[in-house]
């Protein structure tokens, strides 16, 4: 049996067509439903690796607001994984066709106002939830799929900043979910400085691992057998708790019609069994995870523990969500079981690197962990540059389209960099301009009138670090920047201009490639700029 084709009576129905009932997270959803209920309710962002049960959650939450409890007249779930705006535009016509939607049942006369305008726009949503707010109705829009929209990096701070709008009014109430936080997974500088990330509650609610009160609901389920104590121990060292692993192996403990008691041997047996489905999911998962935290989990697996002060939160974050590892005592432990086999299959090809970059596939594959070490060999680049390059190798190799379209945020952060450095009262001095005009340089009087913008920036740069008639007047940077600067742009304007031509990934890895020189070479040599600067 495929992945994605498990059985309709399968006790725990997973990685199906339609969203899986909720097992255990109790605390969790509650957690979340006081949260909502509050005199003021929060704005609430939950985060969590893929496959944890986010979505499960969130569909919870909006039955239980739908069917339950009456704090919110209207609530709708949109998954925005689906069919993902592409432009602010789109987005506010689905927004406001899902509030129609669930406006109907308890307002009406408010779902036939938006049902009827031939243009929307936030002013309509807007005027709608201050009807609301007189009539003590409330909407709770509970977005899962978050951060779909915000990898493609498309929509703009407007929309941003018009969604804090509609979320100050005391009748509107956002719920979100997405893999990492809102504010790590922003692309364009400019929505970085919308107040709308600050709106929600400081801490995300994160899904994670089963906890033992989570392991308890799931093997009710299981009425016609018990699990020795060795079972459970055992179903903690092949999972460490993530749900995926979890449900899976238990069902294949239903499917081979177990009796009475179930033994470690059997919980075993049932991993084996559950392997072959849980595969692709745990090449997923161990995909997304860095280079660095690979390396962490190799640590865990040989030495069968490393403290937890050897390595940073975000790395063990990683593994941890995924339930790759445990952590307690100080310490990270109990590598997976499942990943451990896992893993021992890749090592079975005659060469490492055959393995990683044979085969045209896994070229694809594993590039992108080049990359990543390269990228954590910079010591001196800027922090804000070196997260643009971590989102673009995340993108990859899955989603080159998405990177491209998102490397003139890069483009442009680099030139701010390079403009600090060099004329950071953004004017050009007139003796450059008349060495310019003297030696014939072309265009040049443009520069007297205002500071360039766009590929004139390019024109500027060409003459600070040096052309065929004129010598360099930069303090800082070369003429290798201006080279990558040119190439890096080129390809964010191509990034802003595919018209639906698919994109190679070989053609993405070279764009991403020049962004990590880019940026490698701005750190060597602003680091000069930056160390002088500190001494004035």
């Amino acid at each position: 049996m495929k992945r994605g084709e498990q059985m309709d009576d399968r006790i725990f129905p997973i990685l199906g067509t339609t969203i899986a009932p909720l097992i255990g997270r109790k605390a969790l959803v509650g957690s979340v439903e006081n949260a909502l209920k509050k005199r003021t309710p929060d704005h609430i962002q939950v985060v969590g690796a893929r496959f944890s049960g986010k979505t499960v959650l969130l569909n919870e939450i909006a039955r239980y607001f739908q069917e339950e409890d009456t704090t919110y007249t209207a609530t709708f779930f949109w998954d925005l994984g689906h069919c993902t705006p592409q432009t602010d535009e789109q987005f506010i016509i689905r927004f406001t066709e899902k509030l129609t939607s669930a406006l109907k049942k308890n307002h009406p006369d408010l779902s036939e106002y938006l049902h009827e305008l031939e243009d929307v726009s936030y002013q309509e949503i807007a005027e709608v939830l201050e009807v609301l707010k007189e009539e003590n109705g409330k909407v709770l829009a509970i977005l899962d799929g978050f951060d779909r929209p915000l990898l493609n990096g498309q929509l703009t701070r407007n929309l941003w900043d018009q969604l804090r709008e509609l979320a100050i009014k005391p009748s509107l109430r956002f719920v979100t979910a997405s893999r990492r936080s809102l504010r790590e997974l922003i692309r364009q500088p400019d929505a970085q400085t919308s107040d709308f990330w600050n709106i929600f509650a400081p801490n995300p609610v994160r899904v994670g691992c089963f906890d033992e009160d989570d392991l308890d609901d799931a093997l009710t389920r299981l009425s016609h057998v018990s699990f020795t104590r060795g079972a459970l121990t055992e179903i903690w060292n092949s999972t460490n708790g993530f749900p995926l692993m979890v449900l899976e192996t238990l069902n294949c403990i239903a499917d081979s019609e177990e009796l009475g008691n179930v033994t470690d041997v059997a919980v075993r047996d049932a991993c084996q069994s559950a392997y072959s489905s849980l595969y692709d999911p745990i090449d997923t998962l161990w995909g997304e995870c860095s280079s660095a935290a690979q390396e962490v989990f190799r640590r865990i697996e040989s030495d069968n523990a490393v403290a937890t002060t050897d390595v940073s939160d975000e790395l063990g974050e990683a593994l941890i969500s995924r339930g790759f590892v445990a952590r307690g005592r100080g310490k990270l432990f109990r590598a997976n079981r499942l990943l451990c086999k896992y893993l021992s299959s890749q090592n079975n090809e005659d060469s490492a690197m055959f393995r990683l970059f044979g085969k045209e596939g896994e070229y694809n594959r594993h590039f992108r962990t080049v990359l990543e070490l390269r990228i954590s060999q910079l010591e001196s680049v800027d922090g804000e540059l070196k997260r643009y390059l971590m989102r673009g190798v995340e993108d990859m190799p899955l989603y080159p389209s998405v990177f491209l379209a998102n490397i003139r945020g890069i483009a442009n952060h680099a030139f701010e960099l390079i403009w600090d450095a060099e004329l950071s009262e953004r004017k050009i001095p007139s003796d450059w301009i008349s060495t310019w005009r003297y030696n014939g340089e072309r265009d040049v009087d443009d520069f007297t009138t205002s500071f360039p913008k766009g590929g004139r920036r390019l024109r500027l740069l060409n003459l600070m670090t040096g052309s065929d008639r004129s010598s360099p007047v930069t303090k800082w940077v070369g003429k290798d920047t201006y080279e990558l600067m040119c190439a890096v742009h080129r390809f964010g304007d191509f990034g802003q201009h595919q018209e639906d031509s698919p994109v190679g990934v070989g053609t993405a890895y070279a764009a991403l490639h020049l962004c990590v020189e880019l940026a490698a070479k701005l750190g060597s040599e602003l680091s000069g700029d930056a160390s002088r600067r500190e001494t004035l």
